[in-house]
């Protein structure tokens, strides 16, 4: 992969928007996972993408808040760290900016209207993004955020479908609620992390710190609440409707959110659920004696191959991957089997 210096900032910006091929995405990783700086940079032109693209659309009803989030989104990085691309940060924001203080100059009166955002993410991408009330959100690869531009008087209120980490802004008067697809967590002002992909039959709730309020409903429709201790987990059944809460070993479940994999005695079909998030890969396993094994270790910025290669070599699993293509004979998938 090509230094720093010489990437193309064009192929970065596909990057972070899922428009690469196959081919392209994984060099572009490769190079990311080179080096902190080469991750911050990739980093940098993330926010900017998706920068723009609210901008774009929040001056249709919301241009106040538009401008603040701008804002906050130039004082989140050090002058120092924006100066070698300031030319490009310019020049893809004048207009839109430009756009927008016409707008204000004209329209001074006019209170801001809400409406939503979506964030996505691309298979095996992670991001991040701030959102009115300064609460930040991390996304796992997937995984989709939808949110308003302005929150209520009275409530906080988004829709998760996928994994998130949450670190919520204090409110003592306006509770903040994730909205799953048969549940829902309800906070004031902490940490936590969620995963509830809608093709899944389960809901994974894991409080870092703080308390919060998980809500579901049991077998017969009724809404039920569990309130969580920092350190427990709660993992919900959308079958079966059935709960269970119990403690959990914090860095192994959001160490996505930093580009890690941690495991402790972890077993084989939570790895591959891991796995298959963070490397959009679909897993078979020929031999069902291998679900009785566990793992232990740490992986920051690997390929996939680099941790299949060490559980081949502490245990003895062999595997075998394949390319699911499309009509245009580009990848989308790969498909591991275990053996």
């Amino acid at each position: 992969m090509k230094e720093k210096r010489e990437i193309d900032e064009i192929i970065l910006l596909q990057y972070v928007e899922g428009g690469l091929k196959e081919e392209e995405r994984r060099e572009v990783e490769e190079w990311i996972s080179h080096s902190k700086e080469n991750r911050l940079l990739a980093e940098d032109y993330f926010h900017l993408s998706f920068a723009v693209s609210s901008l774009k659309t929040m001056m249709r009803a919301s241009p106040e808040k538009a401008l603040q989030n701008i804002n906050k989104r130039i004082l989140k990085r050090n002058v120092h760290q924006l100066y070698p691309r300031l030319q490009q940060i310019a020049a893809i924001l004048f207009l839109p900016l430009l756009v927008l203080s016409g707008y204000l100059l004209f329209h001074p009166e006019e209170k801001p209207h809400a409406f939503y955002l979506e964030t996505r993410m691309t298979p095996g991408m992670i991001g991040s993004t701030i959102l009115p009330d300064g609460t930040k959100v991390w996304l796992n690869s997937t995984s989709c955020l939808k949110y308003p531009t302005v929150f209520s008087e009275g409530i906080r209120e988004v829709e998760l479908d996928g994994e998130a980490y949450f670190q919520v802004t204090p409110d003592s008067i306006r509770p903040f609620i994730v909205h799953t697809e048969k549940s829902s967590v309800t906070v004031l002002g902490t940490e936590f992390n969620i995963d509830a992909y809608s093709y899944n039959n389960f809901i994974t709730a894991t409080l870092v710190d703080g308390s919060v309020v998980f809500d579901y409903k049991n077998i017969s429709d009724r809404k039920k609440s569990i309130r969580m201790e920092p350190g427990e987990q709660i993992i919900y059944d959308k079958q079966t409707s059935l709960t269970r809460k119990n403690d959990t070993y914090v860095p192994k479940d959001i160490a996505w959110k930093d580009g890690q994999i941690i495991l402790k005695e972890t077993p084989l079909s939570e790895i591959m659920w891991i796995l298959t998030k963070r490397f959009n890969v679909e897993f078979k396993i020929k031999d069902p004696a291998l679900y009785q094994q566990s793992f232990t270790g740490i992986f920051t910025n690997q390929q996939l191959e680099r941790v299949l290669e060490h559980f081949k070599i502490s245990s003895g699993i062999r595997y075998h991957i394949d390319y699911l293509t499309d009509e245009k004979n580009e990848v989308t998938k790969n498909i591991v089997t275990l053996y």
